[in-house]
């Protein structure tokens, strides 16, 4: 390999790279629940408290080994070890601590725009999307996302005041609240769920979507009258545009008929030319085969059917029409 095509694939490695680290770095902490009685439930039928994660990215982003800790992990001493071979390490020794995403889990692959929810009950064996770690009702909970690399994404410190079944939530889904490294309480609230804004959404948007054009009918058009009509008004043309076209085609079609050759001349309208005494009756006799050999004439017995006899068929054979007997033994 030349060393154009060394250069041009690193580069292309170097970029998809970096691409899917900065997709990485969309990701938010989003909504979380820390005493579930009777709300969300895992694929087990059990209310364990959990974590909503948001990929407010426009792409595909995959969370394996990636790392949730309750808790800051200290990467300044670390000596000549990655940060990613330490956080390895650290989530294995303090599982109460750090929960490492693993690999292999189509699960973990959060879709653009959409949300992932981690199930905080300590129980890995159940899966991919449950943390090593539970999360303490009535106790202030602080949450951290570490990338591989070991940068900090995103964090949130859920107060020790929230109700039961109520979730802390950010007020615009995706929204930052890191500041200098630390959390921006002013982005979050309590959801208690009883009204549109104040829904407990696990797995959906914390605001609801609001499209303007649906407003503006609903504000300026609240019975359908207008909406209705300019439909109607939409069909109706392009039925007369149809029309117009259908007749602009008829013309056309009326005016090429005029230029349609002459229909073929039969034989029996041809008559011989009886200016020339010495014509020869076999030259009239060629004319006349080569004429009802292009103009397929039946000259006088046009209607009339003919069929050839196959003597050859089954049907003819008396052999064949003739029932065989039994023999008698």
């Amino acid at each position: 390999m030349n060393k154009k095509g060394i250069i041009l694939i690193l580069i292309t490695a170097f970029v998809a790279l970096s691409s899917f680290a900065q997709g990485r770095k969309e990701l938010r902490f989003n909504e979380i629940m820390t005493q579930n009685d009777s709300s969300y439930v895992d694929q087990y039928g059990r209310h364990p408290a959990w974590v909503e994660i948001f990929n407010r990215s426009y792409g595909t982003v995959g969370m394996e080994q990636m790392f949730i800790s309750n808790r800051p992990i200290d990467l300044s001493n670390i000596g000549n070890l990655k940060p990613k071979d330490y956080l390895n390490d650290f989530a294995a020794k303090h599982p109460d601590i750090c929960y490492e995403i693993p690999r292999g889990d189509k699960d973990t692959h959060v879709a653009p725009r959409e949300h992932v929810i981690f199930f905080a009950d300590g129980n890995t064996a159940a899966g991919s999307l449950h943390l090593s770690f539970k999360l303490l009702p009535g106790k202030e909970n602080a949450l951290y996302l570490y990338d591989v690399n070991g940068d900090l994404v995103d964090m949130v410190v859920v107060p020790a005041n929230l109700p039961a079944n109520n979730s802390y939530a950010l007020i615009e889904d995706g929204a930052s609240t890191l500041q200098d490294g630390k959390f921006n309480p002013s982005c979050w609230k309590i959801f208690n769920g009883t009204g549109d804004d104040s829904a407990i959404t696990p797995g959906k948007f914390n605001k609801r979507v609001v499209n303007e054009n649906i407003e503006k009918f609903h504000k300026h058009d609240s019975h359908g009258g207008i909406i209705t009509l300019t439909a109607m008004g939409i069909v109706f043309s392009a039925l007369f545009l149809l029309f117009i076209l259908f007749y602009l085609f008829g013309l056309a079609n009326k005016a090429s008929e005029k230029n349609v050759e002459p229909a073929p001349v039969k034989l029996a309208d041809i008559k011989s030319d009886d200016s020339d005494a010495n014509t020869d009756d076999e030259a009239i006799a060629a004319i006349c085969l080569a004429l009802y050999q292009h103009l397929n004439a039946h000259d006088t017995e046009s209607g009339v059917l003919t069929f050839n006899r196959n003597s050859n068929t089954a049907w003819s054979s008396k052999a064949n029409l003739m029932r065989e007997l039994p023999v008698r033994k």
